[in-house]
Order: C-alpha cells, then structure tokens, then sequence
C-alpha cells in the first residue's frame, strides 16, 4: 500500500556535496545565537538556587547593586508583568515553554538550579560577579532527587498518545507456560546534553508600527513554536515577536524547548529598557536546561525452545519533575519490535526535585532499546542459538499492536547485509573464546529503530526568471546540513543543478516550519517542497502563454528535465518560459502536516554491530571496530547523511560506557556538573566505524521517501556494546554506564 506517489529521483538527491554553511563555520563567519552584534548591549547571569527544595525568605541585592556596572538585579519584586501560559507537555507542544516555573518570578524553589534571580550589568565579567554576589535566604525543605526511595510515584496519563499500560492477551499466563525464560532488571543512571554551543538568548525590546515588538536571538530547535509562545507570555500578537537562529551549535533536543534563560532574557531587558544577553554557563546547564531521566527497567521474555517467543513483559520508572510533567516512553518500540503471543508494557514515574527531563536523543528508543536488545541476547544465549537468527526468527509480519502493516521495515536485511559486511559468520560465539594478549575480545549485535514523523510545516518556493529557485522555511539548521538537503531535493525535483538552489531559514519571519526533533526535519521540509513544486506547476499552466504547450496541460502531466518543462516529447527551458510568461519570478508555497495515524506503521530500522577489547585484569572496554547498517529511505546527501549515522553511533558509545550525571542526595545537587567531570567520547574513545545503508526510498512513510535519520544511529549501540562485553567476558552487565569497575566485580 503506497500513501504518496513515488518519485524517481535522477538528479542531485543522494549526491555526496558539501554543506553550504561549510566555509561560514571553518571561518568563523557564521552567526551563532551569542555572537549577535547588537549596540548598547547589556549582560545577564542568572542566580540559581543552592537548595533542592524550600521557600525564599528575603532576596538580599544589595552588595551586588553597589558594584562597578551593574544595572539591576531582577528577582519577583521587580519582575516584568507577564501572563502564565501552560508548557509544552501541558500543550502537546503547542507551546514551546518547559516550565510552569518562571525564572526569578517564584517564591518556592523546587530543585536546585532553579533560577531565582538575576544580575544584569554592563559586560559578562560585571553581571557574574555581582549574581555571586546576591544572597538568598531560604527556609529549606525536604526534597528527593533519588528514583530509588521516592514514594511519588504515579502511572503517566499517556506515553506518545498511547496507554501507559498495553496489553495483548495474558503476557503472565504465557509467559508462565513458556519452557525458557529471561527476566531481568536493566537500571539506567541520567544523562545530560553537553552541546558545544551553550544555550543562550539576547532579547531586543522595541517598537514598530506604535506596538511594542520583541526580538529574541535565541538558540531553540522550534524558532516558529518560540514566536507564538513569547507571543503570549507577554500577551502580544505573533506579529510582534521576531524569533531568530540561523545556526545550532550541537543540541541533541536540549533545545528543543524554551528554557528558562530565553524568558529571563526578555523580562531582564524589558526591566532595563536595553538588549540583554544571557548564556548559560556549563554548570548551569545541568540545572537550567532538562536531561535524560534516570530510568529502572524489567524486561521479560518467554520463548519456547525453538526461539519462538511467547511473551514479552517491559515494565519500568522514569522521572519527572514536581512541578511539570514530560515522560519518557522506553517502552514504545517494544510495541512493534517482535512477533510475540503476548505483550504487556507498563510504565511509572517518580516526581523528585529536578529541573524536568527532556528529550535526549532517541528519548525513549536509547533507553528502552538497551534493555530489551540486551534481553533478546540474553535468551539468544540461553537457547544457544545465533542472535541475528533469533531476531530474524521473531520477525513481525505487521506492527500487531497497531495492527498495520510496516511502511517499509528492512531489518532482516539490515541484519544480513550488516553482519556479511562485519564479518559475523567468523566469530566463535562461545563467551571468553578470543583473546589478543591480555585483551578479552567480544563481538555484539542489537537492532535499531526510530519512528518516521512529520511536523507541520510551510515552505515558500521561488523559482526566478534566471532559472534559479529559493526556499524560504523557518525551520532550524542543527549542523545537519538542512539548508544543502533541502536544495538537492527541490533541484532535484526542478531538473536543474543544486547550486542553481539557495535556502533561507532559522527566522519566524518565514513561513513556520514545525520542531527539529524526532528526526523529522528532513521528510517535513521536504513533504512541504514536494507540494510547492505540484503548486508550482498549476501556476506555471496558469500564467503560460495560450500558446505554450504548458497552458493546454494538466499538472501532473508536466515535468522538470535538464532546466526544461517538458511534456510528451515537447519542452522549452525554464529561462526561456518565464520571458515568454513575463514573469520575474513565481512564487507558490506548499504544506504538509503532522503524521498522525494513517495506514502503515512508519519506522526506520537499522542493525549495529560493534568489536570490543576488554583488558581481564582492569576492566578497560576498548571499542575495536563498529558498523551500522541502516533502512531509512532515501537519503539526500550521502556526506550529510552519513555524518549523522557517525555522530549518533559516537554518542551511543558514550552511553553505554562512560555518561552518567551523579548526585548528592543528601544536598539534592549534581557533584560533575562540568566537562572535566561528565565524561564524553573523545578521539581516542572512537574505533573504526563504518556505516552503510539500504538505498530504498519509502513512499509509505513520507512524500519524498525519506525517514528521520538523525537519532536511529544511537539507538541499539549500547546494548550491542553490553552484548559484546557479555560475549568477551562471559559477564552481564545490565547497568549503564559500564564502568571498569563494573566489569571487575
């Protein structure tokens, strides 16, 4: 069953070109959100709170007011007159706003980090100083920021528009009945985005058209969403809030939504009447922006003797936040993964004192994918059968709980083509078998899945006498590359060169473009730009000469060849049509909107393996080689598209072996708040990886063929990575992140 008309795409799409934001960020030309000249400038730093929990008894500001520079302190004594709207989860991301809690607008503090004040001076330096300087004097409360021993535990009222609890026939009465079974717990500790740019606003207060109009520069993965949630906290029409970010120095969905500093921003520059500029610090960030939930996991299969599986149970706690509410659904791809008798998912959060979680990428995919691909090995090594043949053997025929068919699922072939590629057959698959001198050496697999969205999104498209053709979208350039993808595909679509293509985006001025997250962007904007150029040619009959052929045609009749309209065997250059037509140019927007239910069942799939090196004595995991093999449609830039692949696979290897955000639970306070402490992957952490794809464009999922390709590459890695350390040591681990000591134990 195909939903959209496929296409063939003959022309720049899958082509490996450069990104044309290249040259701007190896010459440090291009305009980061902090980088902004803007004249008269003033600084902003928050004062975040010292305790977890507890009421603020006196704000005492004035040592800091005294200080060489300084303009004010903003604390809920002074703080502008704004309007309460709900947040994103309260809206379905309706609005892009985290937090019911306001920065330095609140009497009680609910988690340490909290921003209670802020200084606001004429440089950095001035404003840092005199925020140190701010005393608080609260009246501390009890608070928990352990998942462990809270007693506020509670079922979500929905997980990604699903039930908390799923259930197909008696998970437990098969599971009772089944001659194997594994059943085991898979605790996970938080993470959080470390992204190179750090979060940063600069707000412009003005008038225009004898309104007041505000600018906000701001580092945000939903620039349209931002514009009508600044709209209303400060009761104006969107036509009086200009958002802007053309470029996004690492995010991860850590910028995903408005965090507290953007509104501090604004309400520090309408206090003082100048642009002010806020940007997180490193350590700030662990309280001032969200992160990835602690998360405690079960996963239990039965099967029958012969690998048929007979039940799986998925169970497990995340986190929220006390005062909001995001939840992380890790057990979604469990839904669809594996033929199975009988499924029962079941979910529970834990309110603690922590600023809310968020989207980390593959929210609930990393997590959720870890336990239940470590558990599938885990019964593969119990039945003493290959894991890619127990994962091929479970193979759904349809997504059952859905029940739909797949748009286009591939993993067997992700599995077969990936393993021939790495070399699987080769390996000797009893546990401690290999050895490289004191060196353990283990081979892993796991699968990988992410689902293919859409976000509504509009896109302008303008095809000028010259036979060039521009994009305008207020969508986000990540550092994907956005802008060069987006090119190739309406050059593509035209039939001329991709240089011949430019893209404006990043600005709330153009058309609204959705959220840059759930590896969206790519099927969105381009779903967007397919309907522009079907718009385009209905114009192009409409304003041709009566006696061009085009003016006789039906839309979807004509073609676009070689810089040429062309129809049965006629053609005439697109220069030479739009002097014939008197046109300077022709303008015409398209659409497209959420995905929301459908025919299919719309996913990516994709296979990792990973080699690793485990030294017997101390415990060191060392990553020998890695591969992931990948069915996400088409691709529209091989250079971009692997890069994506790349990055997310490192960073699934930081999470299975080296990320871990660690708390004092007795102050309520993260103890390696910083980069020196909180461990990524460097140079060399990373080993030989390779990545391939299956080139097959999937016209179920999305109008151009494409899925999100941006967060499957993580997912799967760091149960891949636990499976191999399984497999050269003879030991589980079930834990993340698996430290040396860990593996010692």
């Amino acid at each position: 069953m195909t939903t959209h008309t496929p296409i063939r795409f003959d022309g720049p799409v899958g082509k490996s070109i450069v990104r044309t934001s290249g040259r701007e960020k190896v010459t440090g030309t291009a305009t980061f959100t902090a980088e902004w000249p803007i004249e008269k400038l003033l600084y902003a730093v928050a004062v975040p709170s010292t305790i977890a929990h507890g009421k603020i008894k006196s704000i005492d500001t004035d040592a800091a007011l005294k200080m060489a520079g300084v303009r004010a302190v903003l604390t809920p004594e002074n703080v502008p007159k704004f309007t309460r709207v709900k947040s994103g989860a309260e809206t379905n991301f309706a609005t892009s706003i985290s937090s019911i809690l306001y920065p330095a607008a609140e009497r009680e503090v609910f988690f340490a980090g909290q921003y209670v004040a802020a200084a606001i001076a004429d440089s950095f330096e001035a404003a840092r100083d005199a925020a140190f300087a701010v005393k608080v004097n609260y009246e501390p409360l009890p608070h928990n920021t352990d998942i462990d021993v809270s007693e506020k535990t509670e079922r979500p009222k929905v997980l990604q528009g699903e039930p908390a609890v799923i259930e197909i026939k008696d998970a437990e009465a098969e599971l009772k009945a089944s001659p194997v079974i594994v059943d085991n717990q898979y605790p996970l500790m938080g993470n959080h985005h470390n992204p190179i740019e750090p979060h940063a606003a600069i707000a412009i207060w003005s008038v225009k058209d004898d309104k007041p109009f505000l600018t906000v520069y701001e580092t945000s993965q939903s620039v349209a969403i931002g514009q009508l949630s600044y709209a209303k906290v400060f009761n104006l029409e969107p036509e009086q809030v200009r958002v802007v970010c053309k470029y996004i120095g690492g995010a991860f969905g850590s910028k995903g939504l408005m965090w507290p500093h953007a509104l501090l921003a604004c309400f520090c520059a309408k206090l003082t009447g100048q642009p002010v500029k806020v940007v997180v610090s490193r350590e700030q960030m662990y309280g001032g922006t969200g992160h990835r939930t602690p998360i405690r996991q079960r996963v239990t299969i039965g099967a029958d003797r012969d690998g048929t599986i007979r039940s799986i149970i998925h169970s497990g706690n995340a986190t929220t936040a006390i005062k909001d509410t995001y939840e992380e659904a890790f057990t979604m791809a469990t839904r669809m993964m594996y033929h199975t008798t009988a499924l029962r998912l079941d979910q529970t959060q834990t309110r603690i004192n922590t600023q809310l979680p968020t989207f980390m990428r593959a929210p609930a995919e990393t997590p959720g994918m870890f336990a239940l691909e470590s558990a599938i090995d885990e019964l593969a090594v119990e039945l003493k059968i290959d894991p890619i043949e127990l994962r091929i053997k479970n193979e759904p025929v349809k997504d059952v709980h859905n029940d739909k068919p797949f748009s286009g699922r591939l993993l067997v072939e992700c599995l077969q083509q990936g393993a021939k590629q790495f070399g699987w057959a080769k390996r000797n698959p009893t546990p401690r078998s290999q050895r490289d001198g004191n060196w353990l050496i283990g081979q892993g697999v796991a699968a990988a899945t992410y689902p293919a969205l859409t976000m509504p999104t509009t896109v302008r498209v303008s095809l000028r006498s010259d036979g060039t053709a521009h994009i305008d979208c207020c969508t986000q350039e990540m550092g994907t590359g956005t802008a060069t993808a987006q090119s190739q595909l309406l050059a593509d679509l035209l039939g001329i060169p991709a240089e011949r293509v430019s893209m404006s985006l990043g600005d709330s001025d153009l058309p609204a473009g959705g959220v840059s997250g759930g590896s969206a962007t790519t099927a969105s904007v381009g779903g967007a730009i397919r309907d522009a150029v079907d718009n385009l040619k209905q114009q192009l009959i409409e304003v041709a000469p009566v006696s061009s052929f085009v003016s006789s045609a039906k839309a979807d009749q004509l073609q676009f060849r070689a810089g040429k309209i062309a129809l049965d065997g006629l053609s005439i250059p697109l220069t030479e049509f739009m002097r014939d037509s008197k046109q300077d140019s022709i303008v015409v927007e398209g659409k497209i909107g959420m995905s929301m239910g459908g025919p299919t069942a719309n996913h990516s799939f994709g296979a990792q393996f990973v080699e690793v090196a485990v030294d017997e004595d101390f415990g060191t995991v060392r990553m020998r080689r890695m591969l992931g093999c990948f069915a996400c449609g088409t691709i529209l830039n091989r250079r971009t598209g692997r890069s994506q692949f790349l990055g997310a696979m490192i960073m699934g290897i930081g999470h299975a072996l080296q990320e871990a955000t660690h708390w004092d639970h007795r102050l309520g306070r993260i103890t390696n708040d910083s980069l020196a402490e909180y461990l990524v992957p460097v140079n060399a952490d990373i080993p030989d990886v390779d990545v391939m794809w299956i080139d097959e464009p999937d016209f179920n999922a999305s109008a151009i063929g494409a899925k999100g390709i941006g967060e499957i590459g993580i997912t799967g890695v760091a149960a891949a990575v636990a499976n191999a350390i399984y497999h050269a040591t003879g030991k589980r681990i079930r834990s993340l992140p698996i430290t040396p000591e860990k593996v010692m134990a």
